[in-house]
């Protein structure tokens, strides 16, 4: 799996961390000038084992293996043993275990660790919740939400408001999206003003509600909340759409690339009538003016499942054949972008 370095995290140890988790796959960054992969590092529970550069003509100029760091041997084991006992809790919990797991989640949360333990509580509270404990579920998540964790605070601040608000009681929900808001999370905090805009609009307060839904779809953009709260604005208050557009605008002029990236695909779903093609896209690690793109074209045979090697002529006669690999997200919005502006190549 691969993914942007913008997604990532860092816990107190150093490691890279996706979702909350240790992640174990491959990081992308890029040059925000050139706007082109320069970086590619391995990861591995975390910690880097292996990295690739490229100059900007796209030449190899390293490729390492990276050796891992000395932990305290004691550390680690006491960190091994609180991570393998919130794995197995996460796993009985898929199961269907819910006893199992609550033993286990409060096993890592008893741990000590400055990550896992605040990780394990976050998750031992929405096990409570689901599991119809109440008076549990709040003491567990005021527990977790006491740790002042920057990642897992936040994330249970926002599932505790959802849970109040399912128990029927939306002035206290409102109270803890507000402090989940406050506390800026790159991503809880921007799905508590989509739910806090939610709230708003079922108790009839549009102005309010359009308002949060426009403060949800700022960038940075993490997950599906921006689409979200664009799709909802457009039901609650379509008179706000010129709004809208104002926000995913500004944003295309980031100099963060990945932010203009996500912008132009945000205001295509938002209004496709006004959107605003990217100047440029990628596909098979090759960067492409889109205004020198004359046709894209299957070379050869067409793939059963769309990915395959394309021929993209540009318009100084150039023909430039590339392997064209829908998994990967940058060659998926290359394609989107050529299909929406008729430049091929052909569906099956």
């Amino acid at each position: 799996m691969r993914i942007n370095q913008q997604d990532t995290q860092q816990d107190r140890q150093g490691r890279v961390l996706h979702g909350g988790a240790p992640y174990s796959g491959e990081v992308a960054s890029t040059d925000p000038d050139s706007h082109r992969l320069i970086t590619l590092v391995g990861y591995r529970e975390g910690w880097p084992v292996h990295r690739r550069r490229w100059a900007g003509s796209g030449e190899l100029v390293e490729d390492a293996q990276l050796p891992l760091p000395q932990a305290d041997p004691a550390d680690t084991e006491s960190a091994r043993a609180a991570e393998g006992a919130f794995a197995q809790g996460a796993q009985e919990r898929n199961d269907g275990n819910t006893d199992a797991a609550r033993t286990l989640f409060q096993r890592a949360a008893d741990s000590g660790h400055p990550d896992v333990g605040p990780k394990a509580l976050a998750n031992l509270a929405v096990l409570e919740a689901a599991a119809g404990r109440t008076e549990q579920a709040r003491t567990v998540f005021e527990r977790a939400i006491a740790t002042g964790h920057p990642d897992h605070a936040p994330q249970s601040l926002f599932n505790y408001a959802v849970f109040r608000q399912r128990e029927g009681d939306p002035a206290h929900a409102r109270e803890l999206y507000q402090q989940a808001i406050a506390t800026g999370h790159l991503e809880h905090a921007r799905k508590a003003l989509f739910n806090l805009g939610n709230l708003a609009a079922a108790e009839g307060r549009t102005d309010e509600a359009g308002d949060l839904f426009l403060r949800a779809m700022a960038p940075p953009f993490r997950g599906e909340t921006a689409y979200r709260a664009h799709r909802r604005l457009r039901e609650v208050d379509p008179g706000r759409l010129a709004e809208a557009r104002e926000v995913y605008l500004r944003a295309i002029g980031s100099e963060e690339r990945w932010t203009a990236t996500m912008a132009h695909e945000l205001l295509y779903d938002l209004d496709p009538e006004h959107h605003v093609p990217p100047p440029t896209i990628e596909i098979g690690r090759r960067t492409f003016a889109l205004a020198e793109v004359e046709a894209v074209e299957w070379a050869g045979v067409v793939p059963r499942y769309g990915s395959g090697h394309v021929d993209v002529h540009t318009r100084d006669g150039e023909q430039h054949t590339v392997h064209l690999d829908l998994g990967d997200s940058e060659d998926r919005r290359g394609y989107d972008w050529l299909q929406r502006l008729n430049l091929g190549p052909d569906r099956r």
